[in-house]
């Protein structure tokens, strides 16, 4: 029986209360994930057509379905500009991380919103900029952090991170720390993993107590010829 996850993204803690999960909602819990997204997001009649989820994005988030933010999610692999390591990041968005580091929350908000312009998935600008917004009552804030909880029950729909075959799929390292925080795993040290079962794939499982998390960084697959236009 399929069971679901229920994501509550929280005012102060962004915390996420979620019951057990088995097989996905989605058709891409496949061994050939990356094949199956691509074909949706690439093909200009589907309703998950990758410039039509950034248009809706633009003209009208609060209406965003959680379907259409999974796609939005891991259709980013294939955009021509996506990086996926932190060390790869526009010089706007190393200002954003400087003021995210001093805490100036109307620094936060002006870099932000034109950061998630470009990239709607970022999760550390996305969840800094709603805690910004919260904080200084900005009327913008509900839609941003719609788009944040519905981002977040995507990314769960495809595993609770408890096993490798469970591994939380995330197409940036750093949404890596965002989903550890979320699920209040803070700390812990980090290794890799493999497992026979699953050739040719490799993930990073965080330890802490005798707690363990499992993720798949997506951006390490081969993704050659598998560009949106």
């Amino acid at each position: 029986m399929k069971k679901t996850i229920l994501t509550s993204v929280l005012l102060l803690g962004f915390i996420i209360a979620f019951g057990q999960t088995a097989d996905s909602t989605y058709a891409a819990v496949s061994t050939d994930f990356k094949h199956v997204v691509f074909n949706v997001v690439s093909d200009s009649i589907s309703c998950y057509y990758y410039p039509k989820l950034e248009e809706k994005v633009k003209n009208s988030m609060s209406e965003l379905t959680t379907t259409e933010c999974y796609y939005l999610y891991y259709g980013r692999l294939f955009k021509n500009e996506h990086k996926g390591l932190p060390f790869l990041a526009s010089s706007e968005r190393m200002d954003f991380d400087k003021a995210m580091a001093r805490g100036n929350c109307n620094k936060i908000i002006k870099l932000g919103i034109p950061l998630l312009e470009n990239n709607p998935v970022d999760l550390t600008v996305l969840l800094h900029t709603c805690r910004c917004m919260n904080d200084k009552k900005d009327e913008r804030w509900e839609d941003y952090n719609s788009l944040l909880s519905k981002l977040l029950d995507a990314i769960f729909s495809e595993g609770t991170g408890q096993s490798p075959e469970t591994a939380i799929k995330v197409v940036d390292i750093e949404d890596e720390h965002i989903i550890k925080g979320v699920l209040g795993f803070i700390g812990g040290t980090k290794g890799l993993y493999m497992n026979e079962n699953l050739p040719s794939r490799v993930f990073n499982v965080w330890s802490l107590g005798g707690q363990k998390l499992y993720f798949e960084e997506l951006f390490f697959e081969e993704l050659e010829g598998m560009k949106l236009k």
